[in-house]
């Protein structure tokens, strides 16, 4: 009989840690399929006419706009733009219409220079456009776009 009671108080301890450790597996695996979903819902697109993108010969910039297709903030200050696989020497932008907030449906106006560009009118450029979420559930998740536009060169 003590027998039987020690091994019922044994295995009674031992199902209360199997029990608990699986609730912990369970929150992480909850955690992890919170952060996947919300990753869905960041993205990106090149917005306007990809065959009329303004590129100054002049100032040897192109101007890019992007739209926030997402449903979370990106963040306007952290992205990258390739131009031909190149980076640009500079680059500013600015949200519109708010000016501070890349906020889901505004656009991230960006101008991007090299002196080392030598495009003409009706060039086609490849565009690759890498940019972060601002931090959602604790996570931040990039957002990625990419085109062939046309440039529509002036002085």
């Amino acid at each position: 009989m003590i027998m039987l009671v020690t091994a019922l108080l044994i295995s009674g301890g031992a199902s209360a840690v199997l029990i608990s450790e699986w609730g912990d597996a369970l929150r992480v695996v909850q955690i992890n399929e919170r952060a996947s979903s919300d990753k869905d819902d960041v993205s990106v697109a090149l917005a306007g006419d990809p065959a009329m993108v303004a590129y100054n010969t002049t100032a040897s910039t192109i101007t890019l706009y992007f739209v926030n297709t997402g449903k979370f903030d990106l963040d306007a200050a952290n992205y990258e733009v390739l131009i031909n696989g190149d980076a640009p020497t500079s680059s500013s932008a600015t949200v519109q219409p708010s000016g501070t907030d890349w906020n889901p449906g505004y656009l991230l106006a960006i101008t991007l220079s090299n002196n080392s560009w030598s495009f003409s009118d009706g060039d086609d450029v490849s565009v690759y456009f890498i940019g972060v979420s601002e931090r959602v559930n604790g996570y931040t998740h990039s957002a990625v776009a990419d085109a062939e536009v046309r440039l529509n060169a002036f002085a």
